[in-house]
């Protein structure tokens, strides 16, 4: 039970620790934005040799079921389903992206009506969104949702489906997201967010999906903050 906590636990302990010591290393010379993109680039290397040894791992369940040889009628009817796995696959990403871009504007929307900022700070994502464009394009636009998605869904939730439910997996890495995002406005969004990822993950199998749904809704967060 031990090992298996560490296993679990350890990628966002990884996470938690660079983002820190970039932080204290930094100072005032980078601002927020810089500073999570740094933080993101140095976790990532870690992040993908981890989640591409659990892929071997999981690879092995599939040695055998692969046939060779076929007629060429089955060759064609394999490069048609190809062709319409391919249209499918584009189709759920471009959806992906729009359901997390939407979800952003909803959550905003509700922010603005109910007037929530006025009793609790949300200073931390202000000043991540006060740097240059291009950084927060970069860093919360891309590289902060590959991270994260690597670590809490590619390893910490899929780790814990060894062990617990695919609901118990759900609800505590949701819970375990939203709390290391360490302010209440940011929480209150973090969970039901978290929660549509790692169904997406769980469902679909697919780390592109809530990796193209957490970059679209961050991508929309800096797009509004922008205009507005």
């Amino acid at each position: 039970m031990g090992n298996w906590f560490i296993g679990v636990i350890g990628p966002v302990f990884l996470h938690f620790f660079v983002t820190e010591l970039v932080a204290a290393i930094s100072g005032n010379v980078l601002d927020s934005s810089s500073r999570v993109l740094l933080s993101s680039l140095l976790v990532m290397p870690a992040a993908l040799y981890m989640y591409r040894s659990d892929e071997k791992k999981n690879e092995n369940q599939d040695n055998g079921k692969r046939k060779t040889g076929g007629n060429t009628d089955g060759e064609r009817k394999r490069d048609a389903g190809y062709r319409a796995e391919s249209a499918r696959c584009i189709l759920c990403c471009v959806l992906c992206f729009a359901a997390g871009g939407l979800l952003n504007l909803g959550w905003s929307g509700l922010l603005s009506f109910l007037k929530i900022q006025q009793h609790f700070s949300n200073a931390a994502q202000e000043a991540m969104l006060s740097g240059q464009i291009l950084i927060q394009i970069l860093a919360m636009g891309i590289f902060a949702p590959l991270t994260e998605e690597l670590i809490f869904r590619g390893l910490l939730y899929r780790r814990m489906r060894k062990l617990l439910s695919a609901g118990q997996s759900v609800i505590l890495s949701s819970l375990l997201f939203a709390v290391y995002h360490g302010n209440v406005i940011q929480m209150v969004f973090a969970f039901p967010m978290a929660v549509i990822l790692t169904l997406l993950y769980e469902k679909s199998g697919k780390f592109r999906y809530p990796f193209l749904f957490h970059m679209g809704c961050n991508l929309t967060a800096i797009a509004v903050n922008f205009v507005l």
